[in-house]
């Protein structure tokens, strides 16, 4: 039953597919198995968000009250306490948002980049498109932690539903859109060949 189902999906339906699995497996692999425990893309990438985080609020604000420190701290997890990279993000000395490797939007790199990958188009409009919405999810992501830390500030009952609901669908809905943008212009000779 499943086979007859498979073999009625379009050829090239089954190589998107098969792309979008191998890059999922390929990206997982190096990820756990090397990337996570070197940090080797982890921590330049947060420390990079902290940075551009700080300048954006003080930018914002006009002023210099805003700073960032690179810090191990024993964060909650579900396993208990655990000693975790951080950037931080300070207001006057005192920790306003703390940015870990999964905020630092490298996994939606990965996402982003792995669609454009599979979609059958041009090489230089997939590397546009690649390099174009990376900056702009970067971007998105330093606005989102500054908004975060503006909301803790001074609106600290919203924080919660900011961070995890707001941000999150604007970031992704950044993403969709530039997933839109770039189908928009293939055409179904492209997705036959």
């Amino acid at each position: 039953m499943a086979l007859s189902a498979w073999n009625k999906v379009p050829v090239a339906v089954k190589k998107f597919i098969f792309k979008a699995v191998a890059i999922l497996v390929i990206w997982k692999v190096l990820y756990l198995a090397f990337l996570l425990p070197t940090r080797l893309l982890d921590k330049p990438l947060t420390y990079s968000v902290g940075i551009a985080t700080t300048w954006l609020l003080n930018t914002y604000t006009g002023s210099s009250d805003y700073s960032t420190r690179s810090e191990i701290s024993n964060v909650a997890t579900d396993q208990g306490y655990t000693a975790m990279p951080l950037q931080k993000i300070f207001f006057h000395q005192n920790n306003v948002v703390s940015i870990e490797d999964g905020c630092n939007a490298l996994e939606l790199f990965v996402l982003y980049a792995g669609f454009i990958i599979c979609m059958p188009a041009k090489s230089l409009r997939k590397t546009l498109f690649i390099i174009g919405g990376i900056i702009a999810i970067y971007i998105t992501n330093v606005v989102r932690c500054a908004g975060v830390a503006y909301i803790i500030l001074y609106h600290p009952r919203y924080a919660d539903f900011a961070h995890h609901y707001v941000f999150t669908f604007v970031v992704y809905g950044l993403i969709i859109a530039l997933w839109l943008i770039f189908s928009k212009k293939l055409s179904i000779t492209n997705v036959e060949n």
